[in-house]
């Protein structure tokens, strides 16, 4: 089990760029526990909460087929290992969590029974991917406070139902959630410009508490104060709408500098230019050679078996498709070049006096360097990751200055409606204690968020 999930951590590292565990301590070293989470990404599912949740895990499917399978899975639990449960059943694409089944309460139940010390606890997990088929993607997990074994199976199920949508940011439709993301883009960036260096510290997890924060407050008035969240929500799709049709976001409104002037545009297209000439050379050669054949091939199989089966099958095939082929790759790339450097025919040898790398594996044994071209075929491709991801962003500012230069927008009323904008929902969030703050006092068990949300006494 150690080495699945060690196996599991390196799979997700490699195909997801930020992973952020949030609140890991909740998870408790003294007992075991019944994680529960909403099923929205398939096996990416069960990899993450097996390589980045620590403690003991048995391996359950999801299904319990028998008494006697209950009573393992119990009895593991009762004796302090974690169990991970998705009780929905299936993996979905749905912004809101769907109606779970019994198996989690059923586990819960009897592993407290079976426990003689420290009761097991139930513990949600909300799992959020910034786009969960696209390689190199964000992800963060979000650990819930864990609450007690009690009641009825029935009665544990609905409140495992209502932590899940609470963790999991559960809304009716996908444009609901995307405006609540949208919201606290703007937010973040009304304070980052007020306080310029928090933004030294964002991450995807950051951006999912921030959601958490807006998505209770949008509940909260819509209960509260119906007339000025219809306003506030009007206001914000209004604004975004025009952001989109520029291909914006709000941090690049606020980010233009007061005098965009041709220095900066040069400094720019310099920095441009300067990231990428590093991807030249035999760091570019050895990736290309490592990673393209089989990146081709996952491509290959993906538009053609993979766009017969279900959307949240897609990456997983994809994936899975890459752990065979990459390596398989990579041995006889790294064999291929072994050969080109320590052979005084190929027509890399030439290149010999051009390249200090080149000459130095040279003048090494063929035994040593294939080994070597073994360990740096995978890691010329993450390194040429790494700097096209720093060409790409520097791509994105050289257009966005482009952007800044364009006489014909009026950037001066775009960021005044934002500003505005910004300033009134800040206005609302400082006004509400809200999940995050100092003062914030967690729902009951089963309830969600905004039903926690009170005003802030002046």
């Amino acid at each position: 089990m150690g080495l699945q999930n060690w196996f599991s951590k390196v799979l997700m590292s490699t195909w997801f760029r930020e992973i952020t565990v949030i609140d890991v301590e909740n998870l408790p070293d003294d007992r075991g526990a019944i994680i529960v989470s909403w099923h929205p990404g398939g096996h990416f599912d069960n990899m993450l909460t097996r390589g980045l949740l620590p403690g003991n895990q048995v391996n359950f499917d999801g299904v319990i087929n028998s008494e006697e399978e209950l009573e393992k899975i119990a009895s593991r639990v009762a004796t302090g290992d974690n169990v991970v449960v998705f009780p929905e059943g299936e993996s979905h694409d749905s912004p809101k969590s769907k109606q779970i089944q019994d198996s989690a309460a059923r586990i819960a139940l009897r592993a407290n029974e079976l426990s003689k010390s420290n009761k097991p606890v139930i513990i949600p997990v909300g799992i959020h991917y910034s786009r969960k088929n696209i390689f190199r993607e964000r992800v963060a997990l979000t650990v819930e406070r864990p609450f007690e074994i009690k009641g009825s199976v029935e009665e544990i199920s609905e409140l495992i139902s209502g932590e899940i949508n609470r963790a999991s940011l559960s809304k009716d439709d996908w444009k609901d959630r995307e405006l609540i993301w949208k919201a606290g883009s703007i937010i973040r960036a009304e304070r980052v410009r007020h306080n310029p260096e928090i933004s030294e510290f964002k991450n995807y997890g950051d951006g999912v508490l921030a959601a958490r924060r807006v998505r209770a407050a949008w509940e909260w008035m819509s209960i509260n104060d119906e007339e000025t969240c219809i306003a506030l929500e009007k206001r914000t799709k209004t604004h975004m709408n025009n952001l989109d049709e520029f291909n914006l976001q709000p941090h690049h409104v606020d980010r233009r500098p007061q005098s965009v002037t041709n220095k900066g545009f040069a400094k720019s297209i310099f920095l441009f230019l300067f990231a990428w000439s590093f991807m030249l050379g035999f760091v570019t050669l050895s990736a290309v050679i490592g990673s393209i054949p089989p990146f081709l091939f996952v491509v290959l199989l993906d538009r053609t078996v993979g766009k017969k089966i279900d959307v949240l099958k897609r990456g997983s095939l994809k994936l899975y498709t890459a752990i065979v082929v990459y390596p398989i790759w990579w041995g006889i790339s790294a064999w291929i070049f072994t050969w080109a450097i320590i052979s005084s025919s190929s027509p890399l040898a030439s290149f010999g006096e051009y390249s200090t790398i080149i000459q130095l594996l040279m003048d090494l044994p063929a035994s040593l360097v294939f080994p070597l071209m073994v360990w740096w075929m995978p890691t010329a491709g993450k390194l040429q990751m790494k700097l096209y991801s720093r060409g790409k962003s520097s791509w994105r500012r050289m257009r966005l200055w482009v952007k800044w230069r364009d006489s014909s927008f009026d950037w001066d009323e775009l960021s005044k409606i934002q500003k505005q904008l910004a300033a009134d929902l800040v206005k609302i969030g400082d006004g509400l204690i809200l999940p995050g703050d100092i003062d914030w006092k967690d729902p009951l068990p089963g309830k969600d968020d905004f039903t926690a949300v009170s005003v802030r006494n002046k």
